[in-house]
C-alpha cells in the first residue's frame, strides 16, 4: 500500500501489499479498472483525512470550476518561471557558504590572528554563526510563508541574502593590508554572517515546497529534488570561482581583495531572482489548505493553533525531522566544505595543493553529487512501489559502515590522488539516496499549513547543530585521530537510520494522521 510520504508519486496504479509497508491488498475502485487511486489508498489506510483528499481534488480542477468557492484561484505558474526563481536563490544562497568555506584561508589571514591551525579553527566558528542564525530566519520566514505566503517568504529571503552578500564584499579587515581597522572588523563579519543566516534560514524550504505544490503527481520527487541540487550547484560554483582566482591571483591578493571579488560576483543572481519571484503566484494546493483551515479555524496561526492543540504530535515529528535532517546536514558540510581542507591542509606533507584541491572538490560536487541528485530523484520517481524511508534507511547504514574507510582512502593525499578522488567520489554515490528523497519526505511528515514552519524549524536547527559546525568539529577531532570525523560522521547516519525507522511505528504515524486531520 502507499505510505503518505508517497502520496503523488503515480497517478492511478495498483501497489502490491509485497513491496508496501501494509498488509491490505489491492480493491477494485469506481475508476472500473482494477486500480486504486493515490488518495483513496491514503484515506483507506487512515494516512490522509477525507479534507486532505478534497484539497488535493479541488486543486485539480480548473479554476473556472471551483470559481464560486475559491474567491481568488492563483494562475498556475510557468515551469521555467518556477524552476529558474527557485535555482537562482538557492544556488546564491549556497554560494555564498560556498565562498566562505572554501576562502577560509584568506579569510582567516584577513580577520584573525593566532597560529594557523588556530585562525581556521576560528573562521569555521565564524562560518557556524550564520548557521547558529538560521533558526529563527526559517521560523520567522515559516510564519508569513504558512500564514500569508510563500511567495513573499522567498522574496524577503533572496533580497536580503544579496544584500548580506554585497555588504561582506566591501568589509575592512582586521590587521591584513591598508584597510585594517582592527578587531571592528571582524565583529562586523560576524554581523554579516547573521543576517546571512536569518536571511538564508526560509530559502531552501520555502523553494522545495512551492516546487512540490506546484508541479504534477509523477514528477514530485526529481522537482523536489531541484532545490538540494542547485544549493549544492551553489556551492560548486562558489568552490569554482575560487579555483579560478586561486590559479591567476597571488597569495597576498587573495587575501586582500580576491575573496571579496568571490562574495560580489554573486550578487546579481540575488536581483534576478527577485524579479522572477515577483511573477510567482501561490499554488492551489497551499490556497486551498488555508482557506479550509481558516473556514475550520478562524483567524488563527496555523503554527501556533498547532502547537497549542497538538503539542506533543508536532514536537516528535518535528525531533525526528531533526535528527534526519542532523544526517543529512553534517554529511553535506563534511563532504563539501570539509574535506578539501582535510586533503590539502591537515594531512601535513601528503597534503594536494590548493588549487588541485578546489578542482577536485568543485568537478565531484558538480558532476557528482549535483547531477547524481537529480539522477536519483529521476530514478525513485519510476519506481514508486519503493516508500522513500527505504531509500533513507539503506544510504545511511552503508555510510555508517564505510566512511572511515573513504577517508583513509582519501587521507593518502600526493601519495595516490587517485585514491583522493575515489573515496570522495564513494561518499557522494552512497549519500546521493539520501538527498534525492529528503524533500519529498520532509514535506510528507506535516500537513500544508504547518509545512513551512515546521521543516524550516527542524531543517535549520539541523543545520545549526550538525551542519554549520561540522568543519569546526571535524578540524577538531583530526587533532586526536586521522579518522576520528569519519567516526562522527558514521555516528550522524547511524542516528539518522534510526530516527527514520522509528518514524515508520504505528504510534507516530497515528500522531501524523491527527495533524492532517484536523489542520
Amino acid at each position: 500500500m502507499m505510505t503518505p510520504e508517497h502520496q503523488g508519486h503515480g497517478q492511478c496504479e495498483l501497489v502490491p501489499t509485497t513491496r508496501g509497508d501494509d498488509e491490505d491488498s489491492g480493491e477494485i475502485t469506481a475508476n472500473g479498472d482494477g486500480d486504486e487511486a493515490p488518495d483513496q489508498r491514503l484515506v483507506r489506510s487512515g494516512s490522509m483525512s477525507s479534507d486532505q483528499v478534497r484539497i488535493n481534488n479541488m486543486s485539480a480542477l480548473d479554476s473556472s470550476a471551483v470559481g464560486g468557492l475559491l474567491h481568488s484561484m492563483p494562475e498556475p505558474n510557468s515551469m521555467t518561471n518556477l524552476v529558474i526563481s527557485t535555482v537562482l536563490g538557492n544556488i546564491l544562497e549556497w554560494y555564498d557558504f560556498g565562498i566562505f568555506a572554501s576562502f577560509s584561508t584568506e579569510l582567516s589571514k584577513a580577520f584573525f590572528t593566532g597560529g594557523r591551525l588556530e585562525e581556521i579553527l576560528k573562521v569555521y566558528g565564524v562560518f557556524a554563526v550564520a548557521f547558529f542564525a538560521r533558526p529563527l530566519g526559517g521560523f520567522l520566514l515559516g510564519l508569513i510563508g504558512d500564514r500569508y505566503a510563500r511567495t513573499l517568504s522567498l522574496q524577503i529571503s533572496v533580497i536580503s541574502m544579496a544584500a548580506s552578500a554585497l555588504f561582506i564584499s566591501i568589509l575592512p579587515t582586521n590587521s591584513y593590508g591598508k584597510y585594517a581597522i582592527g578587531p571592528s572588523a571582524t565583529i562586523l563579519l560576524v554581523l554579516a554572517r547573521i543576517i546571512q543566516g536569518l536571511s538564508t534560514g526560509g530559502e531552501m524550504v520555502g523553494s522545495m515546497l512551492y516546487m512540490v505544490e506546484n508541479v504534477p503527481q509523477n514528477w514530485k520527487c526529481l522537482v523536489s529534488a531541484i532545490p538540494l541540487s542547485s544549493a549544492v550547484t551553489g556551492t560548486a560554483l562558489g568552490y569554482f570561482v575560487s579555483t579560478v582566482i586561486t590559479a591567476t591571483m597571488s597569495e597576498e591578493a587573495r587575501t586582500l581583495w580576491g575573496w571579496r571579488l568571490a562574495f560580489a560576483i554573486g550578487v546579481p543572481a540575488g536581483g534576478v531572482g527577485f524579479m522572477f519571484r515577483k511573477y510567482l503566484s501561490e499554488s492551489h494546493s497551499f490556497s486551498n489548505a488555508s482557506k479550509l483551515f481558516s473556514e475550520r479555524h478562524g483567524n488563527q496561526h496555523p503554527f501556533f493553533y498547532g502547537l497549542r492543540m497538538f503539542t506533543l504530535p508536532l514536537c516528535v515529528l518535528s525531533v525526528i525531522s531533526i535528527l534526519i535532517c542532523g544526517f543529512y546536514s553534517g554529511t553535506v558540510w563534511y563532504t563539501e566544505a570539509w574535506l578539501e581542507v582535510f586533503y590539502t591542509e591537515l594531512i601535513g606533507d601528503k597534503g594536494l595543493s590548493e588549487f588541485l584541491g578546489r578542482t577536485i572538490n568543485t568537478c565531484v560536487l558538480f558532476f557528482g553529487l549535483a547531477g547524481g541528485i537529480l539522477l536519483g530523484a529521476a530514478a525513485i520517481d519510476s519506481i514508486p512501489r519503493v516508500p522513500l524511508h527505504v531509500y533513507i534507511v539503506c544510504s545511511a547504514v552503508l555510510m555508517a559502515v564505510t566512511n572511515p574507510l573513504l577517508l583513509w582512502l582519501i587521507s593518502r593525499g600526493t601519495d595516490c590522488v587517485a585514491c583522493v578522488v575515489l573515496g570522495q567520489i564513494c561518499g557522494v554515490v552512497l549519500f546521493i539516496p539520501t538527498v534525492s528523497s529528503l524533500a519529498l519526505w520532509l514535506s510528507s511528515q506535516f500537513p500544508p499549513t504547518l509545512q513551512y514552519t515546521s521543516i524550516a524549524l527542524s531543517y535549520n536547527v539541523a543545520q545549526a547543530l550538525f551542519g554549520g559546525t561540522m568543519p569546526y568539529i571535524s578540524t577538531a577531532l583530526s587533532t586526536k585521530g586521522l579518522l576520528a570525523p569519519a567516526f562522527y560522521l558514521s555516528g550522524l547516519a547511524v542516528v539518522g537510520a534510526i530516527a527514520t525507522i522509528m518514524s515508520r511505528l504505528n504510534a507516530i504515524q497515528g500522531m501524523r494522521k491527527r495533524l492532517h486531520d484536523n489542520m
